[in-house]
């Protein structure tokens, strides 16, 4: 993780009655026509019980076809109106991120009660700290009712994502979404047959593998992992030093449904860089930038083919072709560096990506290059938590690297000034806010910014009376066509 913009802790005004919180959602209808200006009207309404109850029950045969919605007046952004044998098959993305702050608990706010406590910044890992396999399975649930959440959508008289199956849904999770409370998880471990994270990734594989989720692709967050090669314990089970440990991060992509020929669309995106935040001095972990450590290991050949024998596919070039759709994807600093215009460069004589997407802990889409193509976009998901989308809007085909995303609505958080700039931010058509507490009470901070509350108040529309707390969000796009292919 760079280094992190400077986000306000928020003041608890109370007491939270668990048993009261229900699923808020706010509905944006309009969002940037032109660079300028925007119209935002926002409806407020409570949904049903989302964590405590039954999964969508079965629907009749009327309303089985999820609804398409309506296109927008601005040409730019559209929602397209499906139909079959349309090649390629994607002519639009859509954008749906889980916005979650993954920095930590406050121990200023006595989240942090006999939980480490990084004292350089006064945060602690939140979830279990006491047995790491439940933690594993506890975020997984989390990560599942997202995902259901997600379905349930397509049955609403009026659902906020487009479920054309010509709009590529990419749904994405912020950076260290996986960390556990050892500041890593063993890499050995984690591909083992036996271990919890293989255990847990079979069954999300499982529940993508449902033709509804064909035209989605999910980037799960990111996974801490370290080993050290040369001594069986594990690295934080022993006084050790950085040097003798080897450090991964990377992104576990998911392309829903089945290929082809019945197999799963499972890689694995790796982080080249690592930022002095990403290891944190609250664990026995070492913290690899103390000793001027600053590049992740590369997987040997034992490691991809373990990755091998479970048919999944490592990409270390920030670079996903999905359908004749060429994405770019980058963890953080890896953005801040320039890591994807790099390989561009290098590999592809500077062709540039049809969608770049980032997820990230302290990032924001400007800090880096957008090397995407005319009419491309970029987004974010990022665990401070935030998310952000722009549109490269100029049509004069030359890329230039330090022209980035600047201008857009409002006072939106990740339009810097001054410098140059080619694309326009637009903001999100829905949020959705994950107020029940029985599900993710102890693995989110109520402290940190996050949610709709904190979104919305980047459109200067402050509705922060309504919560005691920040809660995280589903934040939703609107669909943006891919160039040239309408």
């Amino acid at each position: 993780m760079a280094a992190t913009e400077s986000t306000p802790l928020v003041t608890s005004h109370g007491s939270i009655d668990d048993s009261s919180k229900r699923d808020r959602k706010y509905l944006i209808v309009g969002f940037v026509s032109g660079a300028l200006f925007v119209s935002l009207l926002v409806t407020f309404f409570c949904l049903g019980s989302f964590f405590g109850g039954k999964e969508t029950e079965q629907h009749s045969s009327s309303d089985s076809s999820p609804k398409t919605s309506q296109k927008f007046n601005d040409d730019s952004v559209v929602h397209a109106t499906g139909g079959g044998g349309v090649a390629p098959k994607f002519i639009a993305t859509q954008f749906i991120s889980f916005t979650i702050n993954t920095i930590g608990g406050v121990a200023a706010h006595g989240e942090c009660e006999d939980r480490n406590v990084d004292p350089s910044n006064g945060f602690c890992y939140l979830g279990n700290t006491e047995n790491i396999t439940e933690d594993v399975y506890h975020r997984a649930q989390i990560l599942q009712n997202v995902l259901h959440k997600i379905r349930d959508d397509a049955f609403r008289e009026s659902p906020d994502i487009d479920h054309a199956g010509n709009v590529l849904k990419i749904v994405a999770f912020p950076e260290f979404y996986w960390r556990g409370p050892n500041g890593a998880y063993s890499l050995s471990d984690m591909l083992s047959d036996e271990g919890v994270l293989i255990q847990v990734s079979e069954s999300i594989r499982e529940t993508v593998r449902d033709p509804f989720f064909n035209d989605f692709l999910f980037i799960f967050g990111t996974v801490i992992a370290a080993r050290s090669p040369d001594d069986p314990l594990l690295p934080w089970e022993r006084p050790i030093n950085a040097k003798e440990v080897e450090y991964y991060n990377f992104a576990p992509i998911i392309k829903g449904g089945l290929n082809d020929d019945d197999n799963d669309n499972y890689s694995i995106v790796t982080k080249r860089y690592i930022s002095g935040a990403d290891f944190l001095s609250r664990t026995e972990l070492p913290n690899p930038t103390d000793e001027h450590i600053h590049n992740y290991a590369a997987f040997d050949e034992e490691l991809r083919k373990r990755l091998e024998k479970r048919n999944t596919t490592l990409i270390e070039d920030n670079i996903i072709d999905l359908d004749g759709l060429r994405i770019g994807l980058e963890i953080c600093l890896d953005h801040r560096v320039g890591a994807l215009w790099n390989t561009l460069r290098t590999k592809y004589h500077s062709t540039l990506v049809d969608v770049l997407v980032i997820t990230s802990a302290g990032m924001s889409i400007e800090r880096g290059p957008n090397p995407v193509v005319p009419g491309g976009v970029v987004y974010l998901s990022d665990g401070e938590a935030s998310s952000a989308a722009c549109r490269r809007s100029d049509d004069s085909g030359v890329y230039h690297p330090n022209s980035v995303c600047r201008w857009g609505i409002g006072d939106l958080k990740h339009i810097p000034s001054g410098g140059p700039g080619y694309s326009d931010f637009f903001g999100l058509t829905a949020c959705w806010d994950m107020e029940q507490m029985d599900l993710l009470k102890g693995y989110y901070s109520r402290y940190q910014t996050q949610g709709c509350a904190y979104t919305l108040k980047t459109y200067d529309i402050d509705v922060l009376d309504d919560f005691k707390y920040y809660p995280p969000s589903v934040e939703i796009y609107p669909t943006v066509a891919i160039p040239n292919r309408l």
